[in-house]
């Protein structure tokens, strides 16, 4: 006979009235048992779909969200009018491993000022940090998902140290700024001669002068060199030169140097500088940290 499906699994109509299904109900039990007993979602769902005892009338297999729709379900203690089938302690302490497992733990805020500048290397999406588990942490890319190999928050933040050590060593990393002096293309020149030829006309055609200027103005600032990023180059070499190796992460050298951290499946970083210079760091070694 069909099951009834409208209702939780575990009870059926007989004669008009709720009842349990025993070979159900048993099911329901041996659910909360193996939960309390450490088992997964995924590996009770397998244990069900071996056994005798379908979630569907039209198929034997289980899934994981059947599983967890059961252990979240308080109709078992005898709710609402539902005949009990567990007791109320056995809900309520998986009930409790649901909840610490879902809760997230609060991130430290040296890797939340991390998390605002770390992008997948590849496709630019954010990277997201995993802390419901608070002795396995990861980060991984928001739209790729899990990352090649596992990266924590001590294997980020070392990487990190690691590279801003190695500009402090090396400040010639950073390059030498240069600036180029202004100097007007020849369609700038041009432009500025036919704006005052046409100034000097008896009628002045405003509208087209306006063009003309606006033009010219676009053409005077494409000939400009880009002067922000010697300047920027000029401020991270004056952070760096003569500053003692970090032993700790530092977030104000992190916030004032570093744009972006673009991260990659296998672990590998890098720190893309405020002068858009980008320095690799490896974050796949598991030795000692330096700070």
């Amino acid at each position: 006979m069909k099951k009834n499906r409208y209702l939780p699994f575990g009870y059926r109509i007989a004669n008009g009235a709720l009842t349990v299904d025993e070979a159900e109900a048993e099911a329901v039990r041996r659910i909360y048992a193996d939960y309390l007993s450490g088992m997964s979602y995924q590996a009770i769902a397998a244990k069900r779909s071996a056994g005798a005892v379908p979630y569907k009338a039209d198929g034997p297999a289980w899934n994981k969200h059947m599983v967890k729709r059961i252990l979240e379900n308080p109709r078992y203690t005898g709710e609402k009018s539902f005949p009990a089938v567990i007791d109320p302690e056995c809900y309520q302490a998986a009930s409790e491993i649901i909840r610490r497992k879902n809760a997230r733990q609060p991130i430290p805020e040296e890797l939340s000022l991390i998390r605002k500048k770390l992008y997948c290397f590849h496709c630019g999406s954010k990277y997201e940090r995993d802390g419901r588990n608070p002795k396995y942490e990861s980060w991984r890319c928001r739209a790729e998902g899990r990352t090649g190999r596992r990266i924590s928050d001590e294997i980020l933040l070392a990487g990190i140290c690691a590279a801003l050590n190695q500009i402090i060593a090396q400040p010639e990393l950073l390059g030498q700024p240069e600036r180029n002096p202004y100097e007007l293309s020849l369609d700038v020149t041009k432009l500025n001669n036919q704006i005052n030829r046409e100034l000097e006309k008896a009628e002045v055609d405003s509208d087209y002068v306006k063009l003309l200027i606006f033009n010219c103005a676009a053409e005077k600032y494409a000939s400009c060199s880009d002067s922000e990023v010697p300047y920027l180059t000029e401020q991270l070499r004056e952070r760096f030169q003569n500053r003692p190796p970090l032993t700790a992460f530092d977030p104000i050298l992190f916030g004032e140097t570093v744009k972006q951290v673009l991260m990659e499946p296998d672990g590998t970083a890098h720190l893309k500088l405020i002068n858009r210079q980008i320095i690799g760091i490896n974050t796949t070694e598991r030795s000692t940290p330096t700070c």
